[in-house]
């Protein structure tokens, strides 16, 4: 779950080294996270029913494969053009680990079980986010930006030999025609007719499109309106990657009490605040450097409790279709993001306004969503 976040993030401190040393633009480094993000959610679609087919641990293998070949092909690249061909092949591999990840909780827990369980991946999701940006401007300080990259080939390397060594396969019903396209298509047209499903797919997408905005505009933002770069900025995005730990914790802990929906509505409000409260204080120019962190940590306790009992709200009506469930569950959400991430960078430019009012629109349509759910339409099923 971790290595999505882990390799966009580690990333962030070396935009502005890659802009100097590879003579281009700063919207073109960005661009490294959309195409990661691009291929990261079409790589889903098809690890989810091969992993239903021939199972976990293969489609693990082949995804985790794929991205040691991005990781050196972006590492070695000479020019932006061949190191965002290596992070579409990074992301076309990343792809397998979410979705193979949530497929395996599926496979083992349903309810208010898998909620936890989501919670709980989540939680080590943070991982990426806390520490990623420090050790990325560690390693570009003392070896430049193309360590960052190597360094996510030797995570995927070592998850790889865990893989290889210790993972037990957990789909012990492999279906045959998972890979058949009438049957693929079938199983689409199923978890989309779901209207549980769909529903909270598309608060998923929401909240996906604040997250991913907020990650591609990070080094940006902090530069621009703050002047923090480098240490500075690695150390105060590290910061408010914390609220993910404290909001998966809590979640964990409120989810058997409160339940899913509550959790939601509760974590989906914070976002709206989070973001309404950065649109007022920059708009009114009080502002500055830390307050934005402490907002940021804010919204960083609730995103990943908003997307984690999504997955599971989405996921559940579907023990059977696991895996397509999940890799369509990954492949819209993660697209989506993709395609706001390239929307936001030509709107935001240098503007902490302009963003932080892309970040209101979709987190106030997301709570609005899941505030007008009622609870007797949640369906959970057995495992």
């Amino acid at each position: 779950m971790a290595l999505s976040g882990f390799t966009t993030d580690i990333m962030l401190p070396a935009f502005r080294v890659m802009v100097v040393d590879l003579n281009t633009t700063l919207d073109l480094v960005q661009g490294t996270l959309a195409i990661f993000a691009l291929f990261f959610g079409i790589g889903q679609f098809f690890y989810g029913p091969a992993s239903d087919k021939y199972g976990r641990r293969p489609a693990i293998t082949v995804g985790m494969s794929i991205f040691v070949a991005g990781s050196l092909f972006a590492t070695l690249g000479p020019n932006i053009e061949t190191v965002l061909a290596g992070r579409a092949l990074q992301g076309l591999g990343a792809g397998s680990a979410p979705v193979l990840a949530r497929a395996i909780l599926r496979d083992t827990h349903s309810g208010t079980a898998l909620a936890r369980a989501m919670a709980l991946s989540m939680a080590i999701f943070a991982i990426g986010p806390i520490v990623a940006p420090l050790l990325g401007y560690g390693v570009v300080e003392l070896f430049g930006w193309r360590s960052a990259f190597a360094c996510t080939g030797i995570v995927a390397i070592g998850l790889l030999l865990f893989n290889w060594l210790r993972f037990r396969e957990t789909n012990t019903n492999l279906n045959p025609a998972a890979l058949n396209p009438g049957k693929l298509w079938s199983a689409v047209g199923t978890i989309i007719g779901n209207r549980q499903s769909s529903y909270f797919l598309v608060c998923a997408c929401l909240a996906y499109c604040a997250l991913f905005t907020y990650i591609s505009n990070a080094p940006r933002i902090y530069a621009m309106a703050f002047d923090i770069t480098d240490f500075g900025f690695a150390a105060l995005f590290a910061i408010s990657g914390l609220g993910i730990v404290l909001g998966q914790s809590v979640n964990r802990t409120l989810l058997p009490r409160l339940g899913i929906l509550n959790m939601l509505r509760i974590s989906s409000s914070i976002l709206l605040v989070a973001s309404v409260t950065v649109a007022i204080f920059s708009w009114t120019d009080i502002l500055n450097a830390y307050g934005f962190t402490a907002l940021m940590f804010c919204f960083n306790t609730s995103f990943l409790v908003v997307i984690s009992n999504t997955a599971t709200l989405c996921l559940d009506p579907h023990p059977k279709l696991a895996g397509v469930a999940s890799a369509f569950y990954g492949c819209m959400t993660n697209t989506s993001g993709a395609l706001f991430i390239a929307l936001s960078v030509s709107m935001v430019g240098i503007s902490i306004m302009h963003w932080s009012a892309a970040m209101v629109a979709t987190t106030a349509l997301c709570a609005l969503a899941i505030w007008s759910t009622s609870p007797d339409k949640l369906v959970f099923r057995d495992v």
